[in-house]
């Protein structure tokens, strides 16, 4: 027998694995790779991040426009990070160096941005649960 969980429920479980990748984003190179785990850490942002397309749909209606708008921006500037700047790795100083490239500075500046955009989500969040 299988459960199916509410709207909600799955909302918030995408809200925690973006939000997650959002934090180890904002960090600087270094914090952001060990965060991670030091494993192919600037291709699987860029891989997980731009497909939280659910983040920009909000299928239970709690975002604001202006959240939407700011996730939907993040989402498209990690979207846009080329290739040489998040290649496969599992060593952990490449990881950094990934990170250190440059076309992550302006997503890196976003992430930032977000998380405080995000906090009364992350308060509806912690109120569902309770």
């Amino acid at each position: 027998m299988t459960e199916s969980i509410s709207a909600q429920e799955a909302f918030y479980a995408e809200y925690d694995w973006f939000i997650g990748h959002v934090k180890s984003l904002a960090m600087s190179p270094e914090a952001c790779s060990e965060d991670q785990g030091n494993y192919n850490v600037a291709h699987e942002l860029w891989y997980f991040i731009s497909r939280a397309d659910q983040m920009i749909h909000d299928p239970i209606k709690v975002m604001s426009e202006e959240q939407q708008a700011a996730v939907e921006v993040l989402i498209r500037t990690v979207e846009a990070i080329p290739e040489e700047a998040r290649g496969w790795t599992t060593a952990a100083q490449e990881s950094v160096e990934n990170m250190r490239h440059g076309a992550w500075a302006a997503a890196r500046v976003q992430a930032q941005k977000l998380l405080v955009t995000l906090t009364s989500i992350a308060k509806l969040r912690d109120r569902y649960y309770a």
